[in-house]
């Protein structure tokens, strides 16, 4: 895929995969702290979900760095390298879990 294909960037299933994307981002965001425990179930069943569609480990590395230039770019010169840490640490967590129940599937 090529990031800076117009025709790829506005592909439905693109666009679809995006939404969802940042939806469970934000999900995920709001579920730290008190329902963490809640919030691993869910991520350990989508990591799951995903094997089925072909998503492999390999694949997040590229999502968080995505993840991290959007941020950046939308909050501009708000965007410290405190806030950068704190958004590589929280991906971080999320794909881990993920990634672990990919590989639990697999087994």
């Amino acid at each position: 895929m090529d990031p800076n294909s117009d025709a790829e960037l506005k592909s439905p299933r693109f666009v679809k995969h995006a939404k969802y994307f940042i939806q469970m981002i934000d999900k995920a965001r709001s579920m730290l702290g008190p329902d963490i425990e809640i919030l691993t179930e869910i991520l350990l069943e989508l990591g799951e979900k995903h094997v089925t569609y072909g998503v492999k480990p390999e694949y997040f590395p590229s999502m968080g760095r995505a993840l991290i230039d959007t941020v950046e770019e939308n909050l501009g010169s708000s965007f410290t390298p405190d806030i950068k840490s704190d958004w590589v640490e929280v991906y971080g967590a999320l794909s881990y879990d993920m990634i672990r129940a990919q590989k639990r599937a697999k087994a």
